[in-house]
């Protein structure tokens, strides 16, 4: 699993990005943290520069994830994921919590997949077969914006980077979600902080699902995004950045 490392404080940051996406999602965040925490950006197999071996369940991620902070000699970290990121730190969350410090879910869900959205999955996994990744993609990518920033270039610099994603690897992770499982219990039990980025604009994930679910834990710290849709790492970059800075301090993390 390929990763990128900035900065070199004692805390370790692990980012998460989401479907279709790479590891410079979070490019807009990192240089407010860098001087905190050690940050560790990994392209998700099939994305970026990770290539996919065979085909992977998020709990077969979340080992690999795990085996690459040993690698790098990580005991724990806080971890935070966008979207899919998300459910992979939920994965992770359940699988092995001695390594967690903190975690949290940017515009992402411990509820598993409906029927309707199951379905949805099983529609793009027979059209990326049909027409190939670029179209998806081009349809895609845009709808996870606000109207108004859906014609600006961060909507672009969107799509460029989500081409970067081979089709296998696209096809794995819409799998993946597809037969997740339910981590509602996770975000129940745990006695970790939680920290929540919610768009308000969410078509995906409705912020008040979102806020039903910080509901749900001991400790949460919610950001909440009026002007961002899916996307706050690139519709409200600072205002997401300062939140999870906010978090870290809070909660003693950092």
């Amino acid at each position: 699993m390929h990763c990128k490392i900035i900065g070199e404080g004692k805390t370790t940051l692990v980012l998460l990005h989401g479907f279709c996406e790479n590891n410079t999602c979070f490019n807009e965040q990192v240089l407010l943290f860098k001087d905190h925490c050690k940050i560790i950006l990994p392209d998700l197999p099939g994305f970026g520069l990770s290539k996919l071996k065979h085909e992977m369940s998020l709990a077969q991620m979340a080992e690999e994830l795990k085996n690459l902070l040993e690698f790098l000699k990580v005991k724990n970290c806080i971890m935070l994921g966008h979207s899919m990121g998300g459910y992979l730190t939920l994965s992770f969350a359940k699988q092995f919590p001695e390594m967690l410090k903190g975690f949290g879910l940017i515009h992402s869900t411990a509820f598993a997949d409906s029927e309707e959205r199951k379905e949805k999955r099983n529609q793009v996994i027979g059209f990326i077969e049909k027409f190939g990744k670029e179209k998806y993609i081009e349809n895609f990518i845009p709808g996870l914006f606000t109207e108004e920033n859906q014609k600006k270039s961060i909507a672009n610099t969107a799509i460029q980077s989500a081409l970067t994603s081979s089709s296998e690897g696209i096809i794995n992770a819409a799998k993946a979600m597809r037969d997740r499982e339910d981590t509602s219990q996770v975000l129940v039990q745990t006695e970790l902080p939680i920290f929540f980025g919610i768009g308000k604009n969410d078509p995906i994930i409705a912020h008040e699902v979102m806020l039903g679910q910080a509901a749900l834990c001991k400790i949460a710290f919610i950001g909440l995004y009026h002007k961002s849709s899916h996307m706050a790492m690139a519709e409200e970059p600072d205002t997401l950045a300062h939140d999870i800075l906010k978090y870290l301090k809070r909660f003693e993390l950092i």
